[in-house]
């Protein structure tokens, strides 16, 4: 079977498109991901025994439920009941609502790895709890979640191309349309994976180098 490259190259401004529409639907839900998984999890640590069941339950709700689901009951669902959200914003509810609840796991996760002991000890020092949290326990914390974080942060750039199923052109829907534009099956796709592959990519190693520092300052 021949390969037709010209069906890419003729549709670059296509793929640019696409690739644009992904670095910001990606980027805007990592760091509204963080933010509020962060706050769940600090929150879920609170002992406010109503609170840290209503968390749980949202997280386990929405860990445990598709992503195409959660979107589709919000770009269709909600219209139903006068609440009509543009493709873009949908895709970004969507996948802040699924992964906030993932990343709030694994900060929890690496807030309960700091030892007790190293706890203690700050505040026999005269910390205070704040201070105790933002020296001792976050720094320790963040450190040992980083390579579980970064996972996430790839699975949620991966997770970003079911904003096709919504027409929001991004990388996978620029490729849907190079496709039926060109009557070509594999190149669009092709090109597309490489694109994922090489921003993953980027991301892992950015996860490393911030990891190789963290070790280095400990």
């Amino acid at each position: 079977m021949r390969m037709d490259w010209s069906a890419v190259t003729n549709n670059v401004d296509t793929l640019v498109q696409g690739l644009l529409t992904t670095l910001a639907l990606s980027s805007i839900s990592i760091v509204l991901s963080i933010i509020f998984g962060t706050l769940l999890a600090l929150v879920r640590l609170s002992n406010v025994t109503f609170v840290e069941a209503a968390i749980s339950a949202y997280v386990e709700l929405l860990r445990n439920t598709p992503l195409l689901i959660t979107l589709y009951l919000i770009y269709f669902g909600l219209p139903l009941v006068g609440i009509a959200i543009p493709p873009f914003t949908s895709a970004v509810l969507a996948l802040v609502m699924q992964h906030t609840a993932f990343i709030s796991e694994i900060i929890r996760g690496g807030i309960l790895s700091v030892p007790r002991a190293q706890v203690e000890a700050g505040r026999a020092m005269g910390m205070t709890p704040l201070k105790t949290f933002g020296i001792v326990i976050l720094p320790q914390a963040f450190s040992a979640a980083l390579p579980s974080l970064v996972g996430a942060i790839v699975i949620l750039l991966q997770d970003t191309s079911l904003g096709a199923a919504i027409a929001e052109v991004d990388l996978t829907m620029a490729a849907k349309v190079i496709s039926q534009r060109t009557a070509t099956s594999f190149e669009p796709f092709i090109a597309i994976a490489a694109l994922y592959f090489a921003l993953a990519w980027l991301i892992s190693q950015a996860g490393r180098m911030v990891e190789a520092r963290y070790k280095i300052a400990r």
